[in-house]
């Protein structure tokens, strides 16, 4: 029988693919992807492309190459920080289409827990309180 760790991974992944044709379907000019690089750069005050690596969990190279391309489509502002820092902003473009796509994914997923009878307030408390469990582990 799969684990609560397998079945979760699973979770995700599905999610990850839904979250990528919902964005489709609602033309918000986003993939999944995008969208996660837009909001973390939101979230935090000018932080560098290693910084949006960690919170991603990604490579500083494909980092590297999908804030250039979000730059370049105008949704990206690569500024001078401290020292030889780029500091990463979002544009007043890039806003607009990750507030446009938080609601078609927050609208959807919201939905999709409360028909499994499920408050989507209360599963996020639990989720944050479990990802901080592990960063502290």
């Amino acid at each position: 029988m799969p684990s609560l760790a397998h079945e979760l991974h699973l979770l995700v992944a599905l999610m990850d693919r839904a979250a990528d044709g919902l964005l489709a379907r609602h033309d918000v000019g986003l993939t999944y992807k995008r969208f996660l690089v837009l909001l973390h750069v939101s979230d935090a005050d000018g932080p560098t492309q290693r910084d949006l690596a960690d919170r991603l969990g990604s490579s500083e190279a494909a980092t590297s190459r999908m804030v250039a391309g979000l730059a370049r489509d105008g949704l990206l502002d690569i500024g001078r920080g401290a020292g030889n820092r780029r500091e990463l902003r979002i544009t007043a473009v890039g806003g607009e289409r990750l507030a446009a796509a938080g609601h078609v994914l927050g609208d959807h997923f919201d939905a999709l827990v409360t028909s499994q009878g499920v408050d989507p307030t209360d599963l996020t408390t639990t989720v944050r309180r479990l990802a901080a469990a592990l960063r502290e582990g």
